[in-house]
């Protein structure tokens, strides 16, 4: 992946920044949910005026891509606001609908009731993305990352900025799930033994 996307970042983390947050409708959600699947994650806030809608829009293409072909169950694709002031449910909400995002594979979270105003700005930090006040407006200045979470938890990968090619994520899901699947076939060593495996 390094000599074909100058974006790409492995990181191959044993694990991925944990969280605990809600989906609009109040449910709580957690990273380790999707621990079956490969997670896109990405940080946005609503009123960002330039590349949030940006980045979600080139989500939103890279998931309707995933989802046209065989890959659709085994890929979730999340969005943490790091606005939860502002972005009350009913904006999150109308998120997927303005950016085309598709809700069967696709969630939006923000912070639970007991939980601080900057609690997602610090799990961001904790994926290595800073979201930084403004003093004289609501803005927030950040770069774009696309965060990978590997099967299992494990932290794979960042794709940097807006200039990476879709496909290339693509292709790099498709080998963490490859991977996993090959996993999960290897025989045991019961198993070589026994000729369970013939």
């Amino acid at each position: 992946m390094f000599e074909m996307e100058p974006y790409f970042q492995a990181i191959d983390a044993a694990q991925a920044p944990s969280f605990e947050l809600q989906d609009p409708e109040g449910n709580p959600v957690r990273l380790s949910d999707f621990g079956d699947k490969v997670v896109i994650l990405h940080f946005i806030y609503a009123n960002c005026p330039d590349v949030c809608p940006l980045h979600s829009q080139k989500i939103a293409a890279i998931q309707a891509s995933i989802n046209d072909g065989s890959m659709k169950d085994l890929v979730q694709f999340i969005s943490i606001t790091t606005d939860p002031v502002n972005d009350t449910p009913d904006v999150l909400r109308d998120y997927a609908d303005r950016h085309g995002l598709d809700p069967s594979n696709w969630v939006i979270l923000t912070t639970q009731p007991d939980q601080s105003d900057d609690a997602t700005r610090l799990l961001a930090r904790d994926y290595g993305l800073e979201f930084t006040m403004t003093a004289d407006s609501d803005m927030m200045m950040h770069g774009a990352v696309t965060h990978v979470v590997d099967i299992g938890g494990r932290f794979a990968a960042k794709f940097h900025g807006m200039n990476f090619k879709n496909v290339n994520l693509i292709l790099y899901v498709s080998e963490l799930i490859n991977n996993a699947q090959h996993r999960r076939r290897e025989p045991s060593l019961w198993d070589r033994l026994t000729g369970v495996s013939q």
